[in-house]
């Protein structure tokens, strides 16, 4: 298989080049360049007035598009994948909530079952367990029934039933037995991030001693800032070892609270997620999240008692949030790109093979056009989405 794009608007995070065109060979990019010739039998695309941007990765998502990624059957999680492309997205985590272990169990199978790869889809890259680890003080929308204390004994257990596929954990580390999980977690190659936490100050920068290396919707089910009681927020925003995650809808964190953490973490030091749930994409109405009723009115999602309970953003919008927040923006087109694709690859140790577009690197790409809206998203090179 070889494709050629030509005449786009290239996007990486480190530089941009005009006029370009990029080739891809059997998935892999092989050459970018501006003015290259598209070499001799490549299926040609003409980008012109496009930018051609990595794409988007969504480490931090538990459906959209009608679809929920919390399920026991591995064709949701590939209609998901299908309709995620029309958003930028050619790679993804499915995010599950804290639940009895067994039904856990099933929902791992069904993510193993899946695979990652599918036809005009994006790449389900693995799973990230938001809970059942998390403090019941900052759950937030997480189901109740379904949290409980650190344990390596159900850890090593949820491990196995991922088959491999679990790359992010989300806890609480002021909980008792979360030393051990994070031990574990680092031992297979896990991303610790902390999340749904009422730790303090201290207790955070000793997660980070352990290892603890992202943090999960920053400001969002966490104990606040205060200036004599910084909190886990405060060693968030000072610690150059995490990465923080970022829900950019303007419902979850304010425009101002953005500028802060950007200021804080710089793009280098944030990834752009949606929490998105299966409401994402559509209408107001009434949805469910893992069995709990959801209310989406006005493009907020929320529990009968006003709790917000993931969100409808979707990546692409939450990147022309990020550069059109406050009418001059909080973040460039490269940066906010940086955030939503070349990030987090890097934080799930993908970043020599994802998030960029130069040789050897997937050809997963999306073309926005000058509005920053989705005209054609690429996975391997072939288009999945026009």
């Amino acid at each position: 298989m070889l494709t050629a794009l030509l005449n786009a608007r290239v996007v990486t995070p480190d530089e941009e080049l005009a006029g370009a065109t990029v080739v891809v060979r059997d998935g892999r990019i092989e050459a970018v360049g501006a003015g290259l010739a598209p070499p001799a039998g490549a299926e040609t695309f003409d980008l012109t007035g496009l930018t051609l941007a990595p794409g988007f990765i969504d480490i931090h998502v538990h459906g959209g598009g009608g679809f929920s990624l919390i399920t026991e059957d591995p064709e949701e999680i590939h209609s998901y994948a299908r309709w995620v492309v029309s958003r930028g997205v050619t790679g993804f985590l499915v995010t599950l909530v804290g639940a009895p272990l067994p039904q856990m169990k099933c929902w791992l199978a069904a993510v193993a079952a899946a695979g990652e790869e599918a036809e005009g889809a994006a790449r389900c890259l693995g799973v990230h367990l938001e809970g059942p680890f998390v403090n019941p003080a900052r759950r937030g929308a997480l189901p109740a029934g379904g949290l409980r204390p650190p344990d390596v004994a159900e850890f090593l257990v949820l491990a196995e039933a991922a088959q491999g596929r679990l790359k992010v954990i989300t806890l609480a580390p002021e909980l008792p037995g979360a030393a051990g999980v994070v031990e574990a977690a680092r031992q297979r190659g896990v991303v610790v991030s902390m999340g749904h936490t009422d730790a303090t100050y201290e207790q955070a920068l000793e997660a980070i001693e352990w290892g603890a290396r992202q943090a999960t919707h920053c400001f969002n089910g966490m104990r606040p800032f205060h200036h004599r009681d910084p909190g886990c927020l405060g060693a968030i925003l000072s610690s150059p070892w995490l990465s923080a995650e970022l829900i950019a809808d303007g419902v979850h964190v304010r425009p101002g609270a953005m500028a802060l953490l950007l200021a804080a973490k710089d793009p280098q030091g944030t990834i752009l997620v949606t929490d998105g749930i299966a409401a994402a994409g559509l209408g107001d109405g009434t949805y469910s999240l893992a069995g709990e009723g959801i209310q989406v009115r006005d493009g907020v999602a929320s529990l009968p008692d006003g709790t917000l309970a993931g969100s409808v953003v979707t990546m692409d919008r939450a990147v022309r949030n990020i550069v059109s927040t406050s009418g001059g923006g909080l973040a460039s087109l490269p940066e906010a790109v940086r955030m939503a694709s070349s990030n987090p690859a890097a934080a799930l140790g993908l970043g020599q093979r994802l998030g960029r577009i130069a040789p050897g690197f997937a050809g997963d790409l999306v073309a926005l056009d000058d509005r920053l809206e989705v005209a054609m998203t690429f996975v391997g090179g072939q288009p999945a989405y026009e």
